[in-house]
C-alpha cells in the first residue's frame, strides 16, 4: 500500500494538524508502508499531489476546510480514496446545529440550544436561553471561539472571543464531568475522562502541556459506561459517520450524559484522546492508524 499523508492546511488548527501528521508519519514508518508526507497551505491541493501510484490519502487535517466536507467532496469528485468520514457525514458532524438536530431526532440527549446568525463586530444577539449558557461557533473545531456565560458581565468577554464568528450556537451549560468516546469500525473504546485546566475543555486546556489531566478508563460503573458507549455509537450512526470518530459528552451531577458533538478528524498524536482510548483497548498507535487505513479502503472495494 502506498499512502499520501496530508496535513497542515488553512484552519485555526494548522499547528495541531502538523503534530498529528508527524505522529502518523512515525506510525507509517513502523508499519513499513511506502508513503509521502505533504504539508499543504491549502487543503484542496491534496488533489494536485495525488497520482495513480497511491492507494489512499491519509487525512491529518483538523478544523474547517479539512473536516467540514469540502475537502472530502473535492477528493470524491476526483475519485481519490481518503480516510475517515465521507462528504455528507463530515458536513453534518462539523455543524453543531445540524448534528444536534439529528441527535434530537434519534433520541440522543443533547442540551437545549439556539443557532443565531451574528454580524461580526456588533453586539452579541439575544437568546431565549437563560444563563448559564455556552456560546460557540457552529462550524469550528477545537472549541475555538468558545465562551462560558454564567452572569451578564461574561457577555463582554464573550463578544471578544465568540463575536468574530457569524454562525453562533447558544447552548445550555451542563455542569459536571467531561467525557469522550472513540469509535473505530465496530470497536467502541474505553471512555476517557478529562480534567481540564479551565471550566470547559477549551483550546488552551487541550493544547497547553500540563494544563489538563486524563483518566482512561473513566471511573464509571459498568452500566453507565455501556450506556454512554451506546450513545456514542448511536450518535455516529445518526449522522452517518463512517470508519472512525470521537464523540464528546458532558455528564451532569445526576449521571445523565449529554452529547455535545462528533469529531470526524480528531487529534492523532500519541497523546491525543482517540489514541488514548485505543491504547486502553489494546491497540497501539501504529495499529490504530493501520486499522483506519484498512477500514477506509474497504469503502472503495
Amino acid at each position: 500500500m502506498k499512502i499520501l499523508l496530508a496535513g497542515g492546511g488553512t484552519s485555526h488548527e494548522r499547528e495541531v494538524s502538523l503534530k498529528s501528521t508527524a505522529a502518523m508519519e512515525r506510525a507509517l514508518q513502523e508499519l513499513g508502508y511506502v508513503y509521502k508526507r505533504v504539508d499543504l497551505g491549502n487543503e484542496l491541493d491534496v488533489a494536485h499531489e495525488w497520482d495513480d501510484s497511491y492507494d489512499i490519502v491519509l487525512l491529518g487535517f483538523h478544523g474547517r476546510a479539512g473536516e467540514d466536507g469540502l475537502l472530502q467532496a473535492t477528493l470524491q469528485a476526483n475519485q481519490i480514496p481518503f480516510t475517515g468520514a465521507g462528504v455528507a457525514d463530515s458536513l453534518l458532524a462539523f455543524s453543531k446545529d445540524a448534528s444536534k438536530r439529528l441527535f434530537k431526532k434519534h433520541g440522543i440527549p443533547t442540551a437545549d440550544w439556539e443557532l443565531i446568525l451574528h454580524e461580526t463586530g456588533q453586539e452579541l444577539p439575544e437568546t431565549k436561553l437563560q444563563l448559564p449558557y455556552v456560546i460557540k461557533p457552529d462550524n469550528e473545531g477545537s472549541t475555538i471561539g468558545l465562551s462560558v456565560c454564567e452572569k451578564p458581565e461574561d457577555l463582554i468577554k464573550a463578544r471578544q472571543v465568540s463575536g468574530s464568528f457569524s454562525r453562533l450556537i447558544f447552548e445550555r451549560f451542563v455542569p459536571g464531568r467531561e467525557l469522550t468516546v472513540g469509535v473505530l469500525g465496530d470497536q467502541v473504546f474505553p471512555i476517557v475522562e478529562i480534567f481540564p485546566g479551565h471550566e470547559l475543555y477549551d483550546y488552551e486546556s487541550k493544547y497547553t502541556k500540563g494544563m489538563s489531566n486524563y483518566e482512561c478508563p473513566a471511573k464509571l460503573d459498568d452500566s453507565l459506561t455501556r450506556h454512554i458507549q451506546d450513545l456514542a455509537v448511536k450518535s455516529m450512526q445518526s449522522v452517518g459517520v463512517q470508519v472512525y470518530g470521537r464523540v464528546d459528552f458532558r455528564l451532569d451531577p445526576e449521571n445523565q450524559p449529554w452529547c455535545l458533538e462528533i469529531n470526524t478528524l480528531p487529534g492523532m498524536t500519541k497523546t491525543s484522546l482517540l489514541p488514548m482510548g485505543a491504547a486502553a483497548n489494546g491497540l497501539s498507535f501504529p495499529q490504530l492508524i493501520d486499522e483506519i487505513l484498512k477500514l477506509s479502503l474497504k469503502k472503495y472495494s
